[in-house]
């Protein structure tokens, strides 16, 4: 291990500390069924004491009150934030928004660096022409990166945002149609991909993290069932549905982490577009024997399995399906064999 990389996980680790200490202690099972039942995802409490950890602060420049680090950083973090279920846009804001705005030259962006490093702004980004974007409700801005590359900023009142039904609540959705211009943000050809390669990837680490609950949730219950006098979790095809979950959650966690790991380096969409897909395969194994193995109680609003059921499902469909992401795969792949010289 290099003495580069050593520094890096030991900076790692110590934000993932940090984060899972606060998230513990402020985003409990009590405090999500809380939000559940009063209809409101975000609160300024929660994303408050986010602010006051630094955490926020994580990716903005020095010059505008951040701790100016990489996203290489926040991989483990993001993944308990998807543990732990957390009903706020930290991948959109503290994130995403984070890197374009550091990437371009508007000069209002030094402004909502600020903001953001304060806790004081929520931004809202809309990628590739999506039809719903988590959290535009309660943004400050959004940020819209389109299928060609373009992006602009919009605010509140360049919007028509209209609330829409979202599977997770706790993720809330809005169908956002522009109704001014916004204003233009001009920004390198290799940092949008690099930005596409940090939300994907930053997903990916979200839902890996999400599955892994999903794990822990069913492990911890089929110990303590009981069916003929024996634990669940004894039975041989128990066993193999749970080791098969483990080994895609574990492969899932590597590839999420490794593609946020190298997003300044070539190839950083093809390998964050991966780790997004092999993960959406993750959560819905992870999602469907959970389910199963829970029986009936897993179908309950009053057992908490059904919060991480959601979110996997919610993260699975955000920056690129499954579906759309490996189809994205194949059509550069081709184009890719298209280029090589014939011998």
């Amino acid at each position: 291990m290099t003495q580069a990389t050593a520094s890096l996980e030991a900076e790692r680790q110590e934000l993932l500390d940090l984060g899972e200490d606060l998230l513990a202690r402020s985003c409990t099972v009590d405090h999500l069924r809380a939000r559940l039942e009063e209809g409101t995802a975000h609160t300024a409490a929660l994303w408050g004491r986010l602010a006051e950890s630094g955490i926020l602060s994580a990716l903005v420049p020095e010059e505008q009150g951040g701790i100016a680090l990489s996203p290489a950083h926040l991989s483990t973090t993001l993944a308990a934030f998807g543990r732990h279920a957390v009903p706020e846009p930290f991948l959109e804001t503290s994130v995403i928004a984070a890197s374009i705005l550091t990437a371009t030259s508007w000069a209002e962006a030094p402004a909502w660096l600020e903001r953001i490093a304060a806790g004081d702004a929520i931004v809202a980004i809309r990628m590739d022409d999506a039809p719903h974007v988590a959290f535009a409700s309660e943004a400050d801005l959004l940020i819209d990166l389109r299928t060609d590359d373009s992006v602009h900023a919009f605010t509140p009142d360049e919007l028509d945002v209209r609330d829409v039904a979202a599977l997770d609540p706790l993720r809330p959705l809005a169908a956002v149609t522009p109704i001014g211009a916004g204003t233009p943000l001009e920004i390198a050809a290799a940092d949008v991909e690099r930005i596409r390669a940090i939300a994907i990837a930053g997903a990916a680490c979200m839902l890996a993290g999400a599955s892994r609950r999903l794990l822990d949730l069913t492990v911890d219950y089929i110990v303590v069932r009981k069916q003929f006098d024996r634990p669940v979790g004894s039975f041989q095809a128990v066993k193999h549905k749970v080791a098969d979950v483990a080994v895609m959650v574990d492969l899932a966690e590597a590839a999420a982490l490794s593609a946020l790991d190298r997003v300044t380096e070539p190839g950083a969409f093809r390998r964050a577009a991966a780790a997004k897909a092999y993960a959406g395969d993750a959560a819905h194994l992870a999602n469907l024997h959970a389910l199963q193995l829970h029986g009936g109680i897993g179908f309950t609003w009053e057992y908490e399995l059904h919060i991480w059921l959601k979110r996997v499902m919610s993260l699975s469909a955000d920056y690129g399906t499954t579906r759309s992401l490996r189809r994205r795969l194949a059509v550069e792949l081709i184009a890719s064999l298209d280029e090589v010289p014939s011998s």
